[in-house]
């Protein structure tokens, strides 16, 4: 208990270190967000210090599982190996994106060149059969587990990046799937040194001093793709109780996408047309961010304290019909 007071303490301080140092830096360096006044209603340019924060979390948690922490969250080299090099990689793009935007079409190619190599190194990423709570029997994908498993990746780290919309939507979003994900695995270390980091960030946020940035977004969207997918392998969650997580950022994405292909636009074309935007157009940013957060929190709950066997089937087609009856009622306005 006491050595877990100090790891807490410890990383509180080096953290708030952390974002004082990099915040300095990412502006001198120039890797900020400028105000447009159309889609970005801040009105200082602001660092996009997101992806270098947990990043640097990430090698704290190794430093410290080789010095201090005996029981490791990660089950073998390769299986560290896989997640580490996906990280970095994911990250450096991101972060160069943040500094000089790449294309849309060449970030997905460089995406999924980095995920289909980090998941061939070990199988503990790879969707190679799907469980459901609700259908008893197991299915398996053969050899269209690794396709499968690069999609996954895609759509998840892209629906993640596009949430990241308004101050603190996507990080809480992260926090949420966390504590749902702690509460199945009593691994506490690991998730300390991104719960924490999380948080600092959130008070940061809030007072548009500091942004995710494609680094971070793209980071965050990688980490929880592989924790879901580990955990499901190792029967800790089941496919449905993965998609209830993420049907709202899922299936908004693909909404915008298809929307966009069909106006022959790029799917990935930043524009004003996510959830978060169009609640934003009658409410402020906090209604905004309240609605959402809500609504996936309680879902997250129900799933946690019901035992169904339908509980997660029946929220997401509930979701799905909230969904899609407010998009409409927006149309018709």
């Amino acid at each position: 208990m006491i050595n877990d007071l100090i790891l807490i303490i410890a990383i509180l301080i080096i953290n708030i270190f952390f974002f004082r140092v990099f915040i300095k830096l990412f502006l001198k360096l120039k890797i900020y967000d400028e105000p447009d006044f159309l889609r970005k209603i801040h009105i200082t340019n602001v660092p996009l210090v997101g992806g270098m924060i947990f990043i640097l979390n990430i090698f704290l948690y190794l430093l410290t599982k080789i010095f201090l922490i005996e029981i490791s969250f990660f089950n073998g080299f390769r299986e560290i190996v896989s997640f580490l090099l996906g990280a970095i990689l994911v990250f450096l793009v991101g972060l160069y994106d943040d500094r000089y935007s790449l294309k849309p079409n060449t970030k997905l190619i460089l995406i999924a060149i980095i995920v289909a190599t980090s998941v061939n190194i070990s199988e503990t990423f790879q969707v190679n059969y799907i469980n459901f709570l609700f259908y008893e029997n197991t299915i398996y994908l053969n050899n269209f587990g690794i396709i499968f498993t690069i999609f996954c990746f895609l759509v998840f780290l892209n629906a993640f990046n596009m949430m990241d919309g308004i101050n603190g939507l996507s990080v809480t979003y992260f926090l949420i799937c966390l504590i749902y994900l702690v509460l199945l695995n009593n691994n506490l270390n690991f998730f300390l040194f991104l719960l924490l980091p999380a948080v600092i960030f959130l008070f940061f946020n809030f007072q548009n001093k500091v942004f995710l940035g494609d680094s971070g977004s793209l980071l965050l969207g990688f980490i929880l793709s592989c924790i879901f997918i580990k955990f499901h392998n190792e029967d800790y969650i089941y496919a449905d109780q993965i998609v209830l997580l993420m049907i709202i950022p899922g299936i908004d994405m693909l909404r915008v996408a298809i929307n966009r292909i069909l106006k022959k636009q790029h799917p990935f074309k930043a524009d004003q047309s996510h959830l978060h935007h169009l609640i934003l157009k009658k409410y402020s940013p906090k209604v905004s961010y309240i609605v959402i957060i809500t609504l996936i929190g309680i879902t997250a709950l129900m799933s946690q304290i019901f035992t169904s066997k339908f509980i997660n089937l029946s929220q997401i087609i509930v979701i799905l019909i909230i969904y899609f009856t407010y998009i409409n009622i927006n149309k018709s306005k």
